[in-house]
């Protein structure tokens, strides 16, 4: 545990101290809220809240997930560098490895959602209990547990040069395809069916569940609960396997 804790402090802060890369990871959602709303917030409601307040929510959810992919993403380099291979002399296992870069992962989202939720209040007059806030923005940053191994997984999987093309691919295509973009209503039969298998589609019902009062839907909690899991066992396998070929 110890060396778990240590070795999520010292990856935490190598990732923050690239400026670029967490100033990327904020600025892009905040920039997509205030577009979106700026031209779509005045059109009634949308799931039982506001536009505006669905725009945010979905806009929180879509910056979260292209952070904790990306960061996951960052473990090409790890592998390219040669600091797996030194990793793996230590008494660091696979699983304490996924937990740590997945907590790396999940600390980096949160300025992501913070700033929307900012924005949200300040520039668009989104009200809301202090509590329900807070809860809504818990539960969308909980939500992102799956995500943060997927890029680890990635990250595990790809090299650096095809890491980035795969990230954004599954990142822009699980966002659109999830409804974060566009509501799930205007989607075809089909697209509609898709949309409830992603996690991405399940994490901003949950965002906007909470924050209209409604609670978390069991059936989110089964999706991602199912997503982490399943990309858990693939992400410690695939850790596994490339230190056997070393």
């Amino acid at each position: 545990m110890t060396m778990t804790v240590n070795y999520t402090l010292l990856s935490a802060r190598t990732t923050f101290a690239n400026a670029r890369f967490v100033i990327f990871t904020v600025a892009l959602p905040l920039v997509m809220f205030l577009l979106f709303s700026s031209l779509y917030g005045d059109q009634g409601s949308e799931g039982g809240i506001s536009v505006t307040a669905y725009l945010m929510v979905s806009m929180a959810c879509y910056g979260g997930i292209g952070a904790a992919i990306n960061s996951g993403a960052r473990v090409a380099v790890e592998r390219q560098t040669g600091w797996n291979r030194q990793l793996r002399l230590t008494a660091l296992s696979p699983t304490s490895y996924l937990v740590a870069k997945a907590a790396v992962s999940m600390l980096v989202a949160l300025p992501a959602i913070i700033l929307v939720f900012l924005a949200g209040a300040i520039t668009r007059g989104v009200e809301l209990p202090a509590t329900t806030w807070l809860l809504t923005g818990l539960a969308v940053w909980l939500g992102l547990i799956p995500f943060a191994v997927l890029g680890l997984v990635i990250g595990s999987l790809g090299t650096v040069d095809a890491v980035q093309p795969i990230t954004m691919l599954v990142f822009i295509g699980m966002s659109i395809l999830g409804g974060l973009w566009f509501p799930v209503s205007q989607f075809s039969p089909f697209l509609h069916g898709v949309a409830k298998v992603l996690p991405s589609y399940w994490i901003g019902e949950v965002g906007r569940e909470v924050l209209a009062g409604s609670g978390v839907p069991p059936a989110a909690v089964a999706v991602l609960l199912a997503w982490t899991i399943g990309l858990g066992v693939v992400g410690a396998a695939t850790y596994r396997r490339s230190g056997a070929r070393r």
